[in-house]
């Protein structure tokens, strides 16, 4: 099976492509990452992790993330493509890419953040998309609960597991 095809990598696709919610497009991806390669940072899922957290750092404003996070997604994503790797199978990964370095450029240049979508070549995997949107389950969100969604979450649980990790030191 394509490993594009996941659940997961679908919510991907249709948070990239659908509502541009680049902080769930990361959520995601990092649960499929550590189902498929944990700590493998030069994964392939990496660079698609690392590519929505550049477009999440470039529409905030933080230019020097995003274009250290441009970069290093092309990179790996490049590798995969060239390695024909499955995680490049059924999306069109060159324009991708193309994409990608443009947004690099513009980043680069201090222009406005302007997104893009994920061209896909599998049918399934459009299918899947199609049929996740239509199912609402990719929320209408605009505005700051889009664009400070890291903001805005309940942290209560992870700052509770940091203040457990800290006190089982002392």
């Amino acid at each position: 099976m394509n490993p594009l095809r996941h659940p997961l990598f679908i919510k991907f696709i249709a948070y990239f492509n659908e509502n541009q919610d680049y902080f769930e497009c990361h959520e995601v991806l990092e649960d499929y990452w550590n189902l498929v390669a944990p700590r493998d940072r030069t994964h392939p899922l990496v660079g698609y992790i690392q590519a929505a957290v550049a477009l999440y750092h470039w529409r905030r404003g933080n230019f020097r993330g995003a274009a250290k996070l441009l970069s290093k997604a092309e990179r790996l994503l490049r590798m995969a493509h060239d390695g024909g790797s499955p995680f490049s199978h059924g999306l069109d990964l060159p324009a991708f890419l193309r994409d990608l370095r443009q947004a690099g450029n513009a980043v680069d240049g201090g222009r406005p953040f302007k997104p893009f979508t994920i061209r896909v070549a599998d049918p399934a995997i459009r299918d899947a998309v199609s049929e996740l949107v239509r199912s609402g389950a990719v929320p209408n969100l605009t505005g700051a609960r889009l664009i400070h969604k890291h903001m805005l979450r309940d942290r209560s649980h992870i700052l509770s597991e940091r203040e457990k990790r800290r006190s089982s030191r002392h």
